[in-house]
């Protein structure tokens, strides 16, 4: 794991996170770490299921930068995912207007999905915080002769899972991530 600076680079500093929320209701990034029926926060670094006004789907795009009125996502997790799934890592830009819908899993072993439409009942703004980033966690896998991967955070409707990559394939962890 020598080259994870080189390739995450990833620190606790202040920048901007998005936030989605019902007009009229106030979503607090310290405390959103799950949908919730008033909205959610997207954080930088983290793995989120997003689909744009141009019909694109990202399904495990990482959100890269959170400007003021723009964000930029990846189009996989990485280089050997996008290699897996036979399409070009690329990141893209969007207008933060042009995100339509946010799919959260429900159940992973039988692919449900819950879905958020963001339509004109939707507030959607970045929001300068001290710790923008959801940086990526370096894990050691004792049950899988103590392999070391990076491991990034998934937003699902239960709230954040850990995914990992194993030859191009994302896979998760399996019980939940609780923060303090």
């Amino acid at each position: 794991m020598e080259n994870y600076g080189k390739h995450f680079d990833c620190k606790y500093e202040p920048g901007n996170v998005l936030i989605i929320q019902k007009k009229g209701k106030k979503i607090d990034p310290s405390k959103s770490w799950n949908p919730a029926k008033d909205g959610f926060a997207i954080r930088m670094e983290g793995i989120y299921d997003l689909e744009f006004s141009d019909g694109k789907r990202y399904k495990s795009g990482v959100i890269k930068n959170i400007a003021n009125d723009s964000i930029t996502i990846s189009s996989t997790m990485n280089e050997n995912t996008a290699k897996y799934e036979g399409i070009k890592y690329e990141m893209f830009k969007y207008s933060i207007k042009d995100i339509k819908i946010a799919r959260f899993i429900n159940d992973r072993s039988l692919g449900l999905f819950s879905k958020k439409k963001i339509d004109e009942n939707y507030e959607v703004f970045a929001m300068k915080v001290d710790k923008a980033k959801l940086c990526p966690a370096v894990l050691t896998f004792p049950k899988r002769n103590n392999e070391v991967k990076v491991c990034h955070y998934y937003l699902t409707s239960q709230g954040y899972d850990i995914l990992f990559e194993t030859n191009g394939f994302l896979d998760y962890m399996q019980y939940p991530v609780n923060w303090q």
